[in-house]
């Protein structure tokens, strides 16, 4: 089976610039628990889940300091760009699944965005592991 066969296909994309209580909302908002980060051209730069965010929290409670969107006062732990893993794995459209989901397994990984031409054109998960062993992807 490819990856095409299972991937979704609408992918919730964010910016680095966007803060961490925006995307707390935004993920809430789409029930998913992590996102592509691209640039102004759809470019994929990095990723961030909601282990980044609880990290950040975490930092951000031992420190004092609130989760604060203004822009004046940008600190590492508020925005995307602050958490979010830019070494990101990447599948292809005619990638074998079991050896995408091989690779979530030895890395530890929840999601493996899909990308054609460096931009992500869908997102794989473990998710999508689970539909297929119950029978219903």
């Amino acid at each position: 089976m490819k990856v095409k066969e299972i991937m979704t296909r609408e992918v919730v994309t964010v910016h680095k610039d966007l803060s961490i209580r925006r995307l707390i909302k935004l993920l809430d908002k789409n029930k998913i628990t992590g996102a592509p980060v691209i640039d102004e051209q759809g470019k994929l730069i990095g990723i961030v889940s909601s282990k980044d965010v609880i990290r950040a929290i975490d930092h951000l409670i031992r420190v004092h300091v609130s989760i604060d969107e203004q822009k004046d006062h940008k600190g590492m732990y508020n925005w995307v760009e602050g958490v979010m893993n830019t070494n990101v794995i990447t599948a292809d459209e005619e990638d074998d699944v079991r050896q995408v989901f091989g690779t979530m397994v030895q890395r530890k990984i929840h999601r493996i965005p899909v990308v054609r031409e460096g931009k992500p054109v869908g997102i794989i998960s473990s998710q999508d592991a689970c539909k297929i062993v119950a029978g219903v992807a």
